[in-house]
């Protein structure tokens, strides 16, 4: 009897393992990961929501959870900035959060969502308050995601991606979207 429910412990615990790896491998690469683009305009300082034909299905709140505003947002006097993209090479931005597909520019900066984020009841802006805001539902004219089979790139690798750049590498290191 001890021996079958040590078999059945066991057996439990490695399934645990294996089913819950494979979910961590699926989530990761379904994850958009590292790009590199091109805007219709000068979006640096601008936030971005997320949607998909006009449903606004992602955004963030920043005023609502510190812990996300002190990872995402650094503020430092009375600048905010964007942790998550840098500017490269040739006009081509850095990004570790941008998807192609549904993206879409506010025309508001980080600072100026956060504010007005501050000085609404909920903390959070409305979703009609945001389409109001609206810059650029198409913003990319070029883009590139990081082929991650080749090498997985972070935010931190700014200055190793402007050498590829440099050296007009790009189609090794990043799959072309757009």
């Amino acid at each position: 009897m001890n021996t079958l429910l040590l078999r059945f412990l066991i057996l439990n615990i490695l399934g645990f393992f294996i089913f819950n790896s494979c979910d961590d491998l699926e989530v990761a690469y379904n994850e958009p990961g590292i790009s590199i683009y091109k805007t219709n305009g000068d979006y640096f300082e601008l936030t971005k929501i997320g949607m998909k034909g006009e449903l606004i299905y992602r955004y963030d709140s920043y005023s609502q959870d510190f812990g996300e505003l002190t990872c995402k947002l650094l503020i430092i006097g009375d600048d905010t900035v964007y942790r998550y993209r840098a500017r490269l090479q040739d006009g081509y931005i850095l990004d570790a959060e941008a998807d192609e597909r549904y993206d879409a520019f506010l025309s508001l900066s980080y600072k100026e969502y956060l504010i007005k984020e501050q000085y609404n009841i909920d903390n959070c802006l409305p979703l009609d308050a945001l389409r109001k805001y609206i810059l650029d539902k198409d913003p990319y004219n070029v883009f590139y995601r990081n082929k991650t089979k080749i090498k997985r790139f972070t935010i931190a690798d700014s200055l190793e991606i402007d050498e590829i750049i440099r050296g007009g590498q790009i189609d090794e290191y990043f799959e072309k979207r757009k």
